[in-house]
């Protein structure tokens, strides 16, 4: 059995570990009138929360199959739930890592070092990583350091070389590309 307190529309299980709830949620499981809940009343509430947060986050934005469940994880605590939910997402389509490091890449104008180091942290895997990558990033790369070469205009060459690797472009490829443009 777990305790409980209902203060409104918070239902709180210590002082750090509370759910917000609808009015109909607090009517189907009869929150008002007692205040302890079964395990299993427990979990349900735990993953129809979460399972609304997590369709809540996902319509304001995509996330990574690791992001979404930390971010889950950290406001629901329960480890197996939150991974039920996220495995019905993945399932459902609504995650999918492939598309989120596709788009991730195009509205983000980086180096492919720098992108694959923000992708790692955002849980995309290395698989995935490397086989978007392999499709004609190279190119789009020269195309990028093209466009930021001539942006940076009279600057001095070495200040523009130094901005292009701190954008994660590789050496090998501004070397091309400076030998393009100056010749």
């Amino acid at each position: 059995m777990k305790r409980y307190s209902l203060k409104g529309n918070k239902i709180y299980f210590d002082e750090f570990f509370y759910l917000d709830l609808n009015k109909q949620t607090i009517l189907d499981f009869n929150l008002r009138n007692r205040d302890e809940l079964t395990q299993e009343e427990y979990f349900q509430l735990i993953k129809l929360r979460s399972e609304s947060m997590g369709y809540f986050l996902l319509s304001k934005r995509d996330y990574s199959e690791k992001e979404l469940y930390l971010k889950l994880l950290s406001k629901y605590r329960e480890k197996s739930i939150v991974r039920s939910v996220i495995d019905k997402f993945v399932e459902l389509g609504y995650i999918d890592d492939y598309d989120y490091a596709e788009h991730y890449i195009s509205s983000h104008s980086y180096g492919r070092k720098k992108m694959e180091f923000m992708l790692i942290q955002k849980g995309v895997s290395r698989e995935i990583i490397d086989t978007i990558f392999f499709t004609s990033q190279r190119e789009k790369d020269m195309e990028e350091i093209r466009r930021v070469w001539l942006k940076l205009g009279n600057k001095e060459r070495d200040k523009k070389i130094a901005s292009l690797l701190r954008k994660g472009f590789e050496y090998r490829d501004i070397k091309k590309v400076m030998n393009e443009l100056e010749n």
